[in-house]
């Protein structure tokens, strides 16, 4: 996965006043915001997640400007765990007031990947998880999708939004629903993932996280917002969400708090739906 030029996050300030940049992430420095988790993966694939010193070692993290890249081992035979690939999780941890913007470039495709852009609170499930860009195989339409314990659903909720919803219920063991898949939604922009995404030369992700609920914002490069652009965004300009999670009787605020960004490629895996199931 190539980031461009920077990840932005930034908190909300009182109305009148938007938002502050909170941090900016990018170029030589910008691993030094993460963590390399090394441990078995929790969504079973055939991955071997290493260190920071193999991964410079081995090319699978560099720099060249301000312009990031993760890759995983592409050269040798997989053995043990599986193929030597990247997770990152953010040191610092986010909550309600925050927007998150990402300017990503490039991203794996192609049959047993599995690439994912998210947020995650501890205790998971029960701090929540918002899958921001995320799909497997050859899948050309981002999913976009909150994961919860019980007591959150969109059902019934008005959303006005881009995304066709694929699942109501956000609880990991919501009954009717496949095992955690979580309140997810299909973009139906073919250039919101996969190889459409990179023959567009990748896009920006915005996702606000206020006092509403959550909003998942996604434009090409040619269509971000002159605000983004200029620094000062507002997001009451951008229209119509991707995908919208409303706040409510329906899903209380308290299921998402410190939330930590994790960027990571596995391959193959449980990925929780069946119609995009590894062979």
């Amino acid at each position: 996965m190539q980031l461009k030029s920077a990840l932005i996050l930034l908190s909300s300030l009182a109305s009148a006043h938007g938002f502050r940049l909170i941090d900016n992430w990018s170029g030589p420095s910008f691993f030094d915001q993460f963590s390399f988790f090394t441990g078995g993966d929790p969504t079973h694939g055939y991955v071997d997640y290493v260190d920071r010193g193999t991964a410079q070692a081995q090319g699978l993290i560099g720099t060249s400007g301000q312009t990031v890249f993760l890759r995983p081992d592409s050269t040798n035979v997989a053995v043990g765990r599986g193929r030597k690939s990247v997770r990152l999780t953010s040191n610092k941890s986010y909550n309600q007031g925050s927007l998150i913007i990402a300017d990503i470039g490039h991203m794996p495709v192609g049959c047993g990947t599995w690439p994912a852009f998210w947020t995650v609170g501890p205790n998971w499930p029960s701090s929540g998880e918002i899958d921001i860009l995320e799909g497997v195989n050859n899948q050309n339409k981002n999913q976009v999708t909150l994961h919860t314990n019980a007591g959150c659903t969109m059902a019934g909720v008005g959303r006005d939004q881009w995304a066709i919803a694929d699942a109501l219920n956000c609880d990991v063991n919501a009954p009717n629903q496949f095992a955690n898949q979580g309140c997810s939604n299909v973009d139906q922009n073919t250039n919101s993932y996969g190889q459409g995404f990179n023959n567009i030369g990748g896009g920006v992700y915005a996702t606000l996280w206020d006092a509403s609920g959550i909003k998942v914002f996604f434009w090409w490069h040619d269509i971000v917002p002159q605000d983004v652009r200029n620094g000062n965004p507002n997001p009451a300009a951008w229209g119509k969400p991707t995908a919208v999670f409303p706040f409510g009787s329906n899903c209380p605020a308290n299921h998402f708090k410190n939330q930590q960004i994790v960027i990571n490629l596995t391959f193959c895996g449980t990925f929780p739906h069946p119609s995009y199931q590894f062979l």
